[in-house]
């Protein structure tokens, strides 16, 4: 059921130029070569606002390569898990959750709370703890300071070491892979095997935090050596090719034999799917495809056959597909067969957002605005159906009312990005171009992107204009915007 994009080293290409730019912008240090305790007190060298900061400059890159998903619904949904699961870990850690646009079976924690979760994990899970199982210990990474006491670790590197990794950096970013690989495989040996020893034990610890968290988050504890495991046959079967998961999380027999044996004295109790989830995961299959026909005609075959875990679930990720593919009436037509298999009088925030979106797209705004309102009326913890709503009033022309909703949401959700990227695309329709420079400029401050932010605001000063008020309101506004820009690159490493 599964889509999988093809090959695409460019993402992991540049993981690697970040881990290895993390470890060059360290000093070395010679001594201290004893493998750190694993926990909490164990971390030395970086602290709280450093490991955000090495975590924050990734993300820039991240965003910037294009390769994050930016669908509101599974980005909600990606971060009300990850929030239960923090939420249960007992962390004070701010976390943030996105989603990777690539069919792998993976995911990928940052120093400071970041979270990555590829669109492939989420297809290919069968249970919504099987994903929760794996979020839990990519949490587990970041509450126990694995990423930052590796990087930490690279201090006992010789200067020759880390020259060779600077080598594989400017070739990784250079777009040749080759001679970036084999520039790390010339650092030293050594180094390189105490990171394996490294990967080993923090894999352990974090499977064990990891089912902590899962247990105290009400998820299926047994999920996590059966996901495990299923991605262990699938290795054998595919003789090498193992999912990324296995690539850059080594399982072993034995993780899973110790994972089994942590629950011996836990009873074993069934955990239905969420149906956030059960639509969440056809939308990754659909939002992730390169295949969108193909796919559709998967969806027909799964239906006619019965071979499909939820019916309703089933029949949205069809109506999805046809979306995608721009059959609007067949997309509508078998939304609706989704909402009838659902058999719930109030539907699904999931079913709302594409009816709307379908009606939209057909340009009857009357009926999207409808769709999108009583929606929102039903489910007001949907940003989505708010989107949905501006977007059709921008569409419609009604610029004025577009503006007053996304004003009203941007107040209520101020670190929102897209709130101020709706603002900046109403102004350039009614040619405020001021208004429009500092709405995008607003958008670019919340995704931290200061330098963008700060080359908005200066466009909007030598725009016409004559209003003391909103000039005074830009100048000040720069300042601030040049001193966080300041902040962020002061932060120094130990």
């Amino acid at each position: 059921m599964t889509t999988t994009r093809p090959h695409r080293p460019t993402f992991r290409k540049y993981m690697l130029a970040l881990w290895l730019g993390a470890a060059l912008a360290l000093p070395a240090h010679a001594d201290n070569t004893d493998l750190p305790n694993l926990g909490e007190d164990s971390r030395q060298g970086m602290t709280p606002s450093q490991e955000h900061q090495v975590g924050e400059s990734a993300m820039l890159e991240i965003r910037r390569s294009g390769d994050m998903l930016l669908d509101p619904e599974l980005v909600a949904y990606i971060n009300q898990l990850g929030g239960r699961l923090v939420q249960a870990n007992g962390t004070a850690i701010p976390f943030t959750f996105f989603v990777i646009r690539d069919g792998e079976v993976n995911a990928f924690a940052l120093p400071g709370g970041f979270v990555g979760v590829y669109s492939g994990l989420i297809a290919t899970t069968q249970h919504e703890s099987e994903l929760a199982a794996v979020m839990a210990h990519e949490i587990s990474h970041v509450t126990q300071h694995h990423l930052a006491r590796m990087i930490d670790a690279q201090r006992m590197a010789p200067w020759l070491t880390l020259a060779a990794m600077g080598l594989a950096i400017l070739a990784a970013h250079g777009g040749n892979g080759d001679i970036g690989m084999a520039a790390a495989a010339a650092t030293s040996g050594y180094v390189i095997q105490r990171q394996l020893d490294f990967t080993y034990a923090y894999e352990q610890e974090a499977d064990r935090v990891g089912m902590q968290t899962l247990i105290a988050s009400g998820f299926d504890p047994y999920a996590m050596p059966i996901f495990f495991g299923r991605l262990q046959k699938a290795n054998r079967l595919l003789e090498g090719n193992a999912p990324e998961f296995l690539r850059t999380h080594p399982v072993t027999y034995k993780r899973i034999a110790d994972a089994e044996e942590r629950l011996n004295n836990v009873q074993y109790k069934q955990i239905p799917d969420s149906a956030d989830y059960l639509f969440m995961r056809e939308r990754a299959i659909v939002l992730q495809s390169t295949d969108i026909k193909a796919l559709v005609q998967r969806y027909r075959g799964t239906l006619a056959d019965k071979r499909y875990g939820n019916l309703s679930a089933q029949l949205y990720g069809l109506a999805l597909a046809q979306y995608t593919a721009r059959d609007l009436a067949g997309a509508w037509q078998s939304l609706q067969k989704a909402n009838q298999a659902y058999g719930d009088e109030a539907s699904h925030p999931s079913l709302a957002y594409l009816a709307g979106s379908i009606r939209l797209a057909e340009g009857h705004f009357d009926e999207a605005l409808k769709l999108f309102r009583d929606g929102e009326a039903r489910f007001p913890s949907s940003r989505a159906l708010v989107y949905g709503e501006v977007d059709t009033l921008i569409a419609a022309r009604r610029y004025d009312d577009a503006l007053k909703l996304a004003q009203q949401y941007a107040a209520v959700y101020p670190s929102d990005a897209t709130f101020y990227q709706r603002q900046s695309q109403i102004y350039t329709a009614q040619g405020k171009l001021q208004l429009q420079h500092v709405a995008q400029g607003e958008y670019y401050a919340r995704l931290h992107e200061y330098t963008a932010a700060i080359q908005q605001l200066e466009i909007a000063q030598r725009q016409p204009g004559d209003d003391f008020y909103q000039l005074s309101g830009i100048d000040a506004r720069l300042k601030e915007l040049q001193r966080l820009m300041s902040d962020q690159k002061d932060v120094k490493t130990p």
